[in-house]
């Protein structure tokens, strides 16, 4: 095989830049369900901003009950530290709102390395939380209910070292099963659409 061709090269990538690459579609559709762009433009409402911590509750939720049932799998990964529920649900008794009705199945069925691909999504989200937390300050009708997030606040200045070593981390426990885990993130990306409901269809003009 010619070193040019494509699938080479694609093996030939780190699982760290295959999942960046590989990925990009389904986050590039997360973003667009997560109010991204209402986000950006300072637009994003009271009733949204709940919705989308009601999301990320669900998804880490599942995540990180399914993750407790192989603790032999992540020897070695913190899982305590980088548990994102309590943020979440600190965020919604802040807004008043109950918690959602769980999703326990969305990872049931995921194996160790299909959690490893889950959990990029889930820790790329608090890095890329950051970018939101900021995003939010500059809501005036969200700074009561909003500001700061606890979950959206991540690690707090620890935020990139963290992301730096679940990199690390990953790398070590995912080699000879880069298409699984790869494979799993973007479904994972995936399941935050399901969970954001059917996308809203703006009304016609009368």
């Amino acid at each position: 095989m010619a070193d040019s061709d494509p699938v080479h090269l694609v093996n030939d990538r780190s699982i760290l830049a295959r999942l960046k690459i590989e990925t990009r579609p389904h986050h590039q559709q997360t973003e667009t369900r997560l109010y991204a762009r209402k986000l950006m433009a300072g637009t994003l409402t009271r009733t949204e901003y709940g919705h989308l911590i009601g999301i990320h509750y669900r998804f880490h939720q599942a995540l990180e009950t399914a993750v407790a049932t192989q603790s032999g799998f992540f020897a070695g990964y913190d899982r305590e530290t980088r548990r994102k529920t309590p943020w979440l649900v600190t965020d919604l008794e802040r807004l008043g709102l109950p918690l959602p009705s769980p999703r326990p199945g969305l990872f049931a069925d995921w194996n160790g390395y299909q959690l490893l691909g889950a959990l990029y999504v889930a820790e790329g989200a608090t890095l890329g939380g950051q970018v939101v937390d900021q995003a939010l300050r500059r809501i005036p009708d969200l700074e009561e209910a909003a500001v700061p997030s606890r979950f959206f606040g991540g690690y707090g200045d620890q935020t990139r070292p963290h992301w730096q070593a679940f990199g690390t981390y990953l790398t070590e426990r995912a080699r000879e099963h880069h298409d699984e885990v790869v494979d799993a993130a973007g479904r994972a990306f995936d399941y935050f659409s399901e969970l954001a409901g059917p996308p809203t269809v703006p009304a016609r003009p009368v």
